[in-house]
């Protein structure tokens, strides 16, 4: 029994000495360990970077849908500018078939005022310009669907006071429906007066002749469509 106690006593004492190989054979394993954790982390960086996260989660829009895309956007756009011109032919057939139907009437004491042969020249046949006129009933009156009247130089016939504001008021107060359109090259003449508010559109004389065509087109529209 001695003996035997005595040899455990000299294994204790001297385990790093005695069991030496034991020591190595772990640390090798440790190290061992330690470079095959770096590997795997090593390798699944590099397949990160190939495969990222981001082309995972929000994969590349295919190249057909792209086109796709904008080949419906521009036959959107292509249907929209075909119903604007659609719609704009349609337009000016309805005024090239209200020409002949449109009675336009210039009261002016200018007798090479060229707005009235443009309008003609346009296919506006029915309108006509007079110096004055003797009364708001007859015929040539009662015909007129528009009405533009010079707010200086006429009414004279019917001892108008203000002249061509007290025309266009009459003819508005009696002809509701009919269109009156003042003009002037002075438009500040009687600012008070009633014939401002109540007549359909003001326009200055010196105004290009689109304007006044618009203004035929537009009320012509109005009172035959």
């Amino acid at each position: 029994m001695t003996p035997n106690l005595i040899l455990l006593q000299i294994d204790a004492t001297n385990f790093w000495i005695v069991n030496w190989y034991y020591i190595m054979a772990v640390l090798i394993g440790l190290i061992s360990l330690t470079f095959a954790i770096k590997n795997y982390y090593k390798k699944n960086k590099e397949a990160t970077s190939n495969n990222p996260i981001n082309s995972i989660i929000q994969p590349k829009t295919s190249q057909k849908n792209i086109i796709n895309i904008e080949v419906n956007s521009n036959s959107s756009s292509k249907t929209d500018k075909s119903d604007n011109g659609d719609l704009a032919d349609l337009r000016t057939l309805k005024i090239d078939s209200i020409k002949h139907k449109v009675h336009i009437l210039f009261i002016d004491d200018d007798t090479k005022f060229s707005v009235v042969k443009a309008l003609k020249n346009s296919g506006w046949k029915k309108t006509s310009s007079v110096i004055d006129i003797k009364s708001i009933d007859i015929p040539i009156i009662k015909e007129t669907d528009i009405f533009f009247v010079d707010i200086n130089g006429v009414g004279k016939l019917l001892n108008c006071q203000y002249e061509g504001l007290d025309i266009a008021l009459m003819l508005k107060q009696k002809y509701p429906n009919k269109k009156v359109i003042i003009y002037s090259a002075n438009n500040t003449s009687y600012s008070f007066h009633k014939a401002w508010d109540i007549c359909d559109y003001k326009l200055e004389k010196n105004a290009i002749f689109y304007q006044f065509q618009s203004l035929v087109e537009k009320y012509g529209l109005e009172l035959y469509s």
